[in-house]
């Protein structure tokens, strides 16, 4: 907790302080208004404000918050419950990750043994045969967030099915939340790439998965701007990961 309240991050919410009591313990944030993505997403209105550009953003944001927990921070610090509960909205939608209550820090030349933590249907499959925690579990725990993200919806639907049989069937516009404007060509191009670094973080092998500074990196850098051999009406999972 003294060393949460230290962090300084522009997409982190600020901790304060924290109590710890026999009778109770509870921490000290800043108040961020419009509450949580989750909240947002089953939020008709709110769903429709937040357009592909601002959810492109959300996702840079966040992967930059947890990239600066990972590589930046000394001892580095893992999440381990990045969910859409866990990242708060401003009024401008900006993203902050916030809930530091199961975080571990990162021991060096340590295997990190710890007790399951987290939520269901963001919990990296490793952890369900080992207790060892690595900063790849926050990684796989973001991807879901990705894809949620992008379906306006936890995407329990394509973690249940057999993905490398079954994506090749399912079309990329499917699967897009319609509550936003049809996105633009360039939009569709952020769409692509976002989709298929969800993926690429839900690898089931923690080593196959990137970094989140890698990560961070591939959403600041711009989409190519060569046309896709595929039309994006007919792009499908399978094929992102391809093409993209």
């Amino acid at each position: 907790m003294e060393i949460l309240s230290q962090i300084r991050h522009r997409s982190i919410v600020k901790m304060y302080g924290f109590c710890s009591h026999t009778a109770y313990k509870f921490l000290v944030y800043d108040y961020i208004q419009h509450g949580s993505l989750h909240k947002t997403l089953e939020n008709e209105e709110l769903a429709k404000e937040l357009d592909w550009q601002k959810r492109n953003a959300l996702a840079t944001d966040v992967a930059q918050a947890i990239s600066y927990l990972h590589h930046e921070c000394s001892p580095p610090i893992i999440h381990r419950d990045i969910t859409s509960n866990n990242i708060l909205l401003d009024t401008t939608f900006k993203a902050f990750v916030s809930d530091f209550g199961t975080a571990r820090i990162l021991k060096p030349d340590s295997l990190n043994w710890s007790a399951l933590a987290g939520t269901y249907g963001y919990i990296a499959p490793e952890l369900s045969y080992t207790s060892v925690v690595t900063e790849k579990c926050d990684v796989y725990s973001f991807g879901v967030v990705v894809l949620e993200l992008v379906m306006g919806k936890h995407p329990r639907d394509l973690l249940d099915c057999s993905l490398p049989n079954g994506e090749q069937a399912i079309l990329v516009k499917d699967i897009l939340d319609q509550r936003p404007t049809t996105p633009t060509t360039a939009e569709q191009k952020s769409l692509a790439l976002l989709i298929k670094l969800a993926f690429c973080c839900m690898e089931s092998s923690p080593q196959a998965r990137p970094t989140m500074r890698d990560a961070y990196q591939t959403l600041i850098q711009r989409p190519s701007s060569s046309s896709s051999p595929v039309p994006f009406s007919t792009l499908t999972l399978q094929q992102v990961r391809d093409v993209c």
